[in-house]
């Protein structure tokens, strides 16, 4: 028998104008692949036992069903398949995308909700978030009186977002709740595209050539623009064989307007041939790739000068990818969600690489790119059996998933090397807790079998939870070993050829890192002092009130200038970047951190700490009471990390009996309570 789900996707099936892929159903569905599988075998048995056709599967295409067997049923169901599916929100904001470009009527709020059968404030919430997301393209949702609303913009960009929604919804579209574009025209064009592929020697992925085909259709059968190109764009194009063909075949069938656009998408797909046509961006191009390779390297240490192949490789896929993103032409990776996961490190490098690139050519870069890219890494890594130095982290929330979203970013952001498994609440730390180097929690966790691998910061990263993972998490050459670095290169330079002093640099960098391990292998086994050790009687100064926040900047770190720790250059420094910055050093209501860097005058380790009756406003903000004020300094990136952790526990659990205390004692014991 067939349950609820298997009539709903006979149904489909039989609506559908063309195949409906297996991630079609899924997606329809919204069930694993392995149930789709399940309900397309229930439904040839039951084609079976009434004596119909079982499903036509075709390779690379998809499943539909025999014409004989649509015509049957068309006959017996009367609902349209536009009744019967429930739209989510994304899919909404879709379709509303399509039908306002391809609009042929007033396109206003009651047509909306009779297209959908939603509630008005539903569409409004729709219309919210559509006009989030033209943003993204620099597109613009207006209203016209006469047209209702109408989507401004570059041509390109209003045909960037329409490609866009015709390959990431195209299942959607197969349902034809909408007449974008007439059945007779898609069919000539898709013809048309068999045609090229033979006549010029390419096999095309299908559902890219099946894309390009509606989109064709679309802005024949709609009122979409002519895309202007530049004329040295326009020779490149004409020059191809693509553009000959298309002249060929599509004369006729579509304005002479839109023979370059089609022909730059055909060169858009030429992946593995680039090399084929000459460009005029040829050096510009070349500029990319040694940019891609060069930010790459520096995030990572890892370098590529010996690697002909990524290079080359990098070089034909920036070849085809320029000439796209010009014109707002972006192509699906299927393979992308693979990529990702098979490359975690490598993507999350590669998309903060890609962002870079972005603000350099000026054309965004999404995902579908990023994943083409970050392909050619991890390929080039694994020829070279070389492996991304990682942490693999959890993140721990209150309520999970949705508390963590901004701590993640800001992680990624700042340590793009670092893979995050996951981002869990509490209850679920056991899954994962054996598969993780570390956890980052913004609450408590009392587990003493993974106590050592936690790392607690605040739901919002202030300065002292990032100075806290850069420690843990940043991987940078110390001090020394770039005085090593600058001292070899001094004395060897006179011998080296002018071209050739970068890679020189890039090689005795590497082999200095590769000596690293033992390096840190040193540190670790320095005695990093307790907080109890250094915050003492004569660190602690209580005081009523000071008349500024300088003041109290200068007085919390007396005890750190008469002890020598530090010069008066280190407090100008933190004083001068507050002025600058704004109050970065106040890490929590009442609480400031005065911190500068190490080559800012710090001779020893050391923390002292200023408690005041009265709040002080740091950088006269009335936002920003200050009552205690801490002064640390280090002479390093290690050496202070046991007593900052203390100190950071002591803040979060013990603020409240802190800023009660009436004595020195009173603060003693508390740090002799957090110093364990």
């Amino acid at each position: 028998m067939l349950d609820y789900k298997d009539n709903y996707l006979l149904k489909l099936l039989i609506q559908a104008n063309y195949d409906l892929r297996v991630d079609d159903i899924q997606k329809l569905l919204g069930v694993s692949k392995r149930s789709a599988y399940y309900s397309i075998e229930k439904i040839d048995e039951f084609l079976t036992t009434q004596g119909l056709p079982k499903l036509v599967h075709t390779t690379d295409k998809g499943i539909t069903l025999n014409r004989e067997t649509k015509d049957r049923f068309s006959k017996d169901i009367m609902d349209s398949i536009s009744d019967v599916y429930v739209y989510t929100p994304n899919e909404r904001v879709a379709i509303e995308i399509l039908v306002i470009l391809c609009r042929d009527t007033e396109i206003n709020i009651s047509f909306l909700e009779s297209l959908f059968h939603v509630s008005r404030n539903t569409i409004i919430n729709d219309l919210k978030q559509l006009r989030k997301t033209l943003g993204v393209y620099n597109l613009s949702l207006e209203y016209d009186n006469t047209l209702g609303y109408i989507i401004t913009g570059l041509e390109t960009q209003r045909r960037s977002v329409l490609h866009h929604y015709i390959s990431r919804y195209d299942y959607v579209l197969k349902m034809k709740m909408y007449p974008f574009y007439n059945e007779q025209s898609y069919g000539t064009i898709k013809s048309i595209m068999r045609q090229l592929e033979l006549d010029l020697h390419i096999t095309y992925v299908h559902t890219s050539i099946e894309n390009l085909s509606v989109l064709i259709s679309i802005i024949k059968d709609n009122h979409f623009n002519p895309v202007t190109f530049r004329n040295e764009d326009v020779k490149q194009i004409q020059a191809s064989n693509e553009y000959q063909l298309t002249k060929k075949y599509f004369e006729g069938v579509i304005p002479e307007a839109e023979y370059l656009y089609i022909a730059i998408h055909l060169m858009g797909l030429r992946l593995h041939v680039a090399d084929e046509y000459i460009t005029y961006e040829d050096e510009y191009i070349k500029e990319l790739v040694a940019f891609l390779i060069d930010e790459f390297s520096k995030i990572t240490l890892i370098y590529f000068d010996e690697d002909n192949q990524l290079y080359k490789s990098l070089y034909y896929h920036m070849k085809q990818t320029i000439n796209r993103l010009k014109y707002g032409i972006i192509y699906q990776n299927k393979l992308k969600e693979e990529i990702f996961e098979s490359y975690p490190q490598v993507s999350q490098i590669t998309k903060t690489v890609c962002d870079k690139l972005e603000e350099k050519i000026g054309y965004p870069i999404n995902d579908d790119d990023v994943s083409f890219i970050a392909m050619h890494f991890g390929s080039s890594l694994k020829r070279q059996q070389r492996h991304i130095h990682s942490f693999s982290i959890l993140l721990v929330c209150l309520n999970g998933v949705a508390s963590s979203k901004l701590i993640r970013k800001e992680i990624e952001f700042m340590f793009p090397s670092i893979h995050i498994i996951d981002a869990v609440s509490l209850d679920d730390v056991a899954t994962y807790q054996d598969d993780v180097d570390y956890i980052v929690s913004t609450i408590p966790i009392h587990n003493k079998a993974i106590l050592d691998r936690v790392i607690q910061v605040n739901g919002i990263l202030n300065d002292v939870d990032k100075d806290h993972l850069r420690q843990i998490f940043g991987r940078h050459i110390t001090e020394p070993n770039k005085n090593l670095r600058e001292r070899i290169m001094a004395k060897i330079k006179p011998y080296i050829k002018p071209h050739k002093i970068d890679m020189v640099e890039r090689l005795i960098e590497r082999e200095i890192i590769n000596k690293e391990p033992l390096i840190n292998t040193n540190i670790e086994r320095m005695r990093k002092p307790m907080m109890k050790e250094l915050l003492t009687a004569k660190t602690i100064i209580l005081q009523d009130h000071v008349k500024t926040w300088e003041d109290a900047i200068w007085l919390s770190a007396k005890p750190l200038l008469e002890s020598n720790s530090i010069e008066e250059r280190y407090v100008e420094k933190v004083i001068d970047n507050v002025h600058e910055m704004g109050p970065y050093i106040g890490i929590a209501p009442d609480v400031a951190i005065s911190h500068a860097r190490p080559e800012d005058g710090v001779h020893h380790l050391g923390i002292s700490l200023l408690l005041l009756q009265q709040p002080v406003y740091l950088a006269n903000r009335d936002d920003k009471p200050v009552r205690i004020m801490i002064t640390l300094a280090s002479p390093d990136s290690e050496i202070h990390l046991t007593a900052l952790q203390q100190l950071s526990g002591m803040l979060m659990g013990g603020l409240d009996q802190l800023l009660a205390a009436t004595s020195k004692q009173d603060i003693l014991q508390l740090v002799d309570q957090y110093s364990k």
